[in-house]
């Protein structure tokens, strides 16, 4: 799994590749942190080469969501393949989240 973190004034890019597992959340929600710091923002989640996200990948896109809404960003979605939409309409993050 390769997280890779782009940011400029106003926006986030977050790329994701490979598979995010359990065994890999805690190290890619550490990645993440900084962008919980972030004010008035634009973050995107770019899942084109994300292959698999388990229940507690989805749980770090949640724990995300919720800390940057309170500092008035917005997170969208970008390239989640047939699969992907599958499980994010199946949990129900369809209607969290805004995708691209």
């Amino acid at each position: 799994m390769k997280t890779t973190i782009e940011t400029t004034e106003g926006k986030a890019l977050v790329t994701f590749e490979g598979a995010l597992d359990s065994y890999i959340a805690e190290e890619v929600g550490e990645q993440l942190e900084p962008l919980n710091e972030l004010e008035d923002a634009e973050i995107t989640l770019d899942c084109t080469k994300l292959e698999y996200i388990a229940s507690s990948g989805l749980r770090l896109f949640l724990l995300l969501l919720r800390s940057t809404k309170a500092n008035g960003c917005q997170i969208f979605i970008k390239g989640a393949s047939s699969e992907l939409m599958e499980i994010f309409k199946s949990t129900g993050f369809d209607k969290c989240f805004q995708f691209l």
